[in-house]
């Protein structure tokens, strides 16, 4: 059985060691202890019992709304216990006017449980009672967001609720269909368009790939994999940076955060890049791009897969399936830009007593396997819901990294319930993340603002699709500043993508386009959230951090383009594109990377010089032009493929006859011998 297994762990941080928690209440009061681990433990217990069908085997009739009631009013509930008011409200005490909001989650969520099976039957006929308890689900919901994720994306939810109200006075484009107070918040927090679907998606995949993510971390599955990053890669120049990608990627791939992400493994990786001789800039930036990058990586991608599935009403096999390729290019851009800087910094990789040692890897490497291996088993192979291939993968992974370890199994109920917990707290935030997105979702859909935004970005259209993407980027960028991914992406989705899809990109393709964009916002100064969670343990500026990572992640504002207009990288699982212009398309686009990486660092076998990276990037940009966009486009890619081997042997020729060039003594060239004076 697996002991402990190395000391470069980077998970399972002890409590309170997160800044961010700073902002929950703890309490000394013994029943208010017990009161808060319950309830947010009860969040994913009733989760677990739901996906798993416990109810059916019981023969109760169960709707799956009253679940979500159910698990919506433990989420208020929590939320209005736990996250205070304001910055200087008590952290110990829970005022009056929070147990009253508490408990007003309470009702309305209890009213959901109870009568839904009355509403079904008159969801259009709205009477007084439920009018009020709509609103105050809205109000509760606002406020929530205001308390958890700050006043920009209230400010955003609140203008939309708004314009729900005043659509129909509003001139030109803007102007909507109008809506009845009543039937508007009816619709917002019942209709299965607005509120309820993102519910839905909250209290299933989500709470599933969230509890998936604490028992990994909690149960050192987190330091499994970074220690297995680390021996693959940190012997090597730049190691430390190289490994803190790829262990950022496995774990930010469960949490979907990259700024919890960040504060979960950069507390390790970043200081240990610092160690090796990487800036405080070039650290944190590494650790930002590579945690926000996790969420672009098959099979888990957060849970924005899931959501992209559920949006296209395509299998999530697909949507996985069709990421791959552009995860490769953006993470083999990284990776080339990490090698490059240590080459031009003259980096070593880590000594071999810095490292995990084989025996130790070798010896816990097996208890991972089963958790992703099961994972994919029973999404790819048996066709399972993303919902219970999670679960059955969670329970895999609880019992092997709970059995197997014997410093785990001593504690493990005291680890199950830190996981259940955990998984509480986490859930409140990305339950409040989805309840916003589903608010913006249903005015959009209520009020026509879809179709409108659709037209005004139509009339872009005129200036080639090329103008309209770019519009769309900086559009997408703009709406995920400082907000988290998914509610990004939310947003961005229903705004932006209908309008791509009817001009024509392809469904999966225009979606994947909004998401790397939203994401990418993490990193993109001024509001670059991940950057900012770097920058007090990397010791730098966060937007010095913040510029650098756009730099290192300069390849995320180009793969969407480039999937966009050359579809063939995004793999098909009916095998309906053709595998010769997806090899072509995907060789040139990974050579184009290399010179992209090659230009930004101005770096070979040794220093560039500007016309050189110049150069480079015209080059690259030739490489990335697709090759089924033209029918001329394979002499572009040809041709600059071979100049770009031609202008790497002749750095080669160079860098050789330097070094076979030992100039002279400089006595000599006087004519003296090295013993004269």
């Amino acid at each position: 059985m697996a002991d402990n297994h190395s000391q470069h762990s980077t998970s399972s941080p002890p409590k309170e060691a997160n800044p961010e928690q700073k902002r929950y209440r703890t309490f000394d009061n013994t029943f208010m202890k017990i009161l808060v681990n319950c309830s947010l433990s009860l969040i994913p217990i009733v989760g677990i019992l739901f996906v798993l069908n416990i109810h059916q085997q019981l023969g109760l009739v169960f709707f799956n709304e009253q679940y979500f009631g159910l698990f919506f009013a433990l989420i208020l509930f929590g939320i209005f216990l736990v996250i205070p008011a304001a910055k200087n409200a008590s952290l110990t005490k829970v005022p009056w006017y929070d147990w009253l909001l508490a408990l007003s989650g309470l009702v309305v969520g209890g009213y959901l449980l109870i009568y839904y099976p009355d509403i079904m039957l008159m969801i259009g006929q709205v009477t007084t009672e439920r009018f009020i308890l709509c609103v105050i689900a809205v109000l509760l919901v606002l406020e929530a967001i205001r308390r958890m994720l700050g006043i920009i994306l209230l400010s955003i939810v609140a203008a939309f609720i708004s314009y729900g109200f005043l659509a129909p006075y509003l001139p030109g484009v803007l102007r909507g269909s109008g809506t009845a107070p009543d039937q508007l918040f009816n619709y917002l927090y019942l209709d299965p368009n607005a509120m309820m679907s993102m519910l839905d998606l909250a209290s299933t995949i989500g709470l599933v790939f969230i509890l998936f993510g604490q028992i990994l971390i909690y149960m050192k599955g987190g330091d499994i994999l970074n220690d297995i990053a680390l021996f693959l890669f940190g012997r090597f120049r730049g190691g430390p940076a190289k490994g803190s990608i790829l262990g950022s990627t496995f774990i930010g791939s469960v949490t979907g955060n990259p700024v919890s992400n960040v504060l979960l493994t950069g507390n390790v990786t970043i200081p240990l890049m610092k160690r090796n001789d990487f800036n405080g800039t070039q650290a944190g930036a590494v650790e930002s791009v590579a945690s926000t990058g996790g969420q672009i990586i098959p099979p888990v991608m957060g849970i924005a897969a899931f959501i992209i599935a559920e949006s296209l009403g395509v299998p999530y096999v697909e949507v996985a399936i069709a990421a791959i390729i552009p995860a490769i290019l953006y993470y083999l851009c990284l990776f080339l830009q990490v090698d490059f800087i240590a080459a031009k910094r003259g980096l070593d990789g880590l000594k071999s007593y810095m490292l995990p040692s084989l025996k130790g890897i070798l010896k816990v490497v097996w208890l991972i396997i089963p958790s992703f291996g099961s994972l994919v088993y029973f999404l790819f192979i048996v066709g399972y819901t993303p919902a219970l291939s999670g679960m059955y993968a969670s329970i895999i992974a609880f019992f092997t990294l709970g059995v197997f370890q014997s410093y785990i199994r001593k504690q493990l109920f005291t680890k199950l319930f830190d996981i259940l917990f955990g998984t509480g707290k986490l859930m409140l935030e990305i339950t409040i993340v989805l309840a916003a997105a589903g608010i913006v979702m249903g005015v959009t859909g209520i009020t026509g603002l879809g179709f409108n935004i659709g037209m005004l970005l139509q009339g872009l259209a005129d200036y080639g699709l090329l103008t309209l993407l770019i519009v769309s980027a900086g559009v997408c960028i703009i709406l995920g500043m400082g907000m988290p991914s998914v509610a990004a992406y939310a947003v961005v989705a229903v705004l932006v993508a209908p309008t791509l899809i009817d001009l024509g990109v392809q469904p999966l393709a225009a979606h994947l386009f909004v998401f790397y964009f939203a994401i990418v916002s993490n990193f993109t100064p001024p509001i670059a959230v991940a950057c900012f969670a770097a920058a007090p343990i990397a010791q730098e500026s966060p937007h010095k951090i913040g510029f650098r990572a756009m730099q290192l992640g300069l390849v995320a504002y180009i793969v969407p383009f480039l999937f966009v207009f050359a579809p063939e990288l995004l793999i098909s699982v009916d095998g309906s594109q053709s595998w010769t212009a997806t090899g072509i398309t995907l060789v040139t686009a990974a050579f184009a990377c290399y010179l992209l990486a090659m230009g930004v660092e101005g770096y070979l076998f040794d220093h560039l010089t500007t016309p050189k990276r110049l150069f480079l990037f015209v080059i690259a940009g030739c490489l990335f032009f697709p090759y089924s966009i033209w029918e001329y486009s394979w002499i572009l890619n040809y041709s600059a493929f071979i100049i770009g081997i031609l202008f790497i042997i002749s750095e080669w020729k160079f860098r050789n006859k330097e070094k076979d060039y030992q100039p002279a003594d400089p006595s000599e060239n006087y004519g003296l011998q090295k013993d004269q004076p």
